[in-house]
């Protein structure tokens, strides 16, 4: 068995519902032992899906993952409301629901299409003064969470049957869909919560081609490494443009000197490649001296 120390990428994980972004990655790092881990957006317990999980050097790629769209099937549950705005939560309010049919939920959907103010919910990790807000919520803490902008790219009514309504929603970085889920039975004069939730997809990686955990925990590391489970960390680069370097350049790139290069000067983030189309790392283009430099490390054949 190889040393696991040469396990560095992203495995795409399929989380189940019912374990924590934390826990889940405490599993994996058993299995593992890596030198390094982290993953890039958590997950609810009661959430399901595209847990991206970075081992050793893909780690530092892992803000990467947080930039990227994300895609979400839900099903909300009209009449009710929580005080966690989901699942989990103690019923507050409770309001008759009103027949609605799909023309009228169509319509109030089609207008959350584009750019709004979201305020993140009271039960969240959003650091206040160094702490998770839902350390506040717990202690019956009174703050305020600042809205931020958010964005709907798109949004389909799958089913509505009355009570639960399920849609796939894709949207930017940032987007809380606990608290779309509280706001939306408010548009038709009722109250509503997350009932549940699966994360289908974040930037190009896919829920039907991630790995499910109990999978995973049974795969050696020969396995894992040979049956591509591990991906690399340029797959999240999308907004990066592609760009092959000579061998004789390959010492500046990875030593962070600045190189000159041919550039349209259209594009100024970079996923670099050696010649053997070698994923090293990313680069910015500094167009006052019409060079490369090197941003983040990642991996060079036989020397890292």
């Amino acid at each position: 068995m190889k040393n696991n120390i040469l396990l560095n990428g992203i495995i795409s994980l399929n989380k189940p519902i019912g374990i924590t972004s934390t826990k889940a990655i405490s599993k994996i790092k058993r299995v593992l032992t890596p030198q390094k881990i982290g993953h890039g957006g958590t997950l609810d317990p009661l959430a399901s899906g595209v847990l991206l999980v970075f081992i050793n050097r893909a780690t530092k790629f892992s803000k990467y993952a947080l930039e990227c769209s994300k895609e979400y099937l839900c099903t909300i549950r009209f009449g009710q409301s929580t005080n966690t705005f989901d699942d989990e939560g103690e019923v507050i309010e409770e309001k008759p629901i009103p027949e609605l049919d799909f023309i009228d939920i169509q319509l109030i959907l089609s207008k959350y299409v584009g750019d709004s103010q979201q305020t993140p919910p009271i039960h969240s990790a959003v650091k206040i003064k160094g702490k998770p807000s839902y350390y506040y919520a717990r202690k019956n803490i009174d703050i305020s969470l600042e809205p931020r902008k958010v964005s709907i790219y798109d949004i389909s009514l799958i089913e509505w049957d009355g009570k639960d309504l399920k849609l796939k929603i894709s949207t930017s970085k940032g987007f809380y869909v606990r608290s779309f889920a509280d706001e939306i039975g408010r548009k038709f004069n009722t109250v509503s919560f997350l009932k549940n939730l699966k994360r289908t997809r974040v930037g190009m990686f896919q829920c039907n081609e991630s790995i499910c955990l109990d999978e995973l925990m049974s795969m050696s590391l020969d396995q894992i490494e040979t049956q591509d489970i591990i991906k690399s960390p340029d797959q999240l680069l999308t907004d990066h443009e592609p760009i092959l370097i000579n061998d004789n350049l390959v010492p500046y790139f990875i030593e962070k000197q600045p190189f000159e290069i041919e550039n349209s000067e259209n594009h100024t983030r970079f996923k670099v490649y050696d010649k053997d189309k070698c994923f090293l790392g990313t680069a910015y283009f500094d167009n006052s001296n019409k060079t490369l430099i090197r941003n983040e490390l990642y991996k060079m054949n036989n020397v890292l």
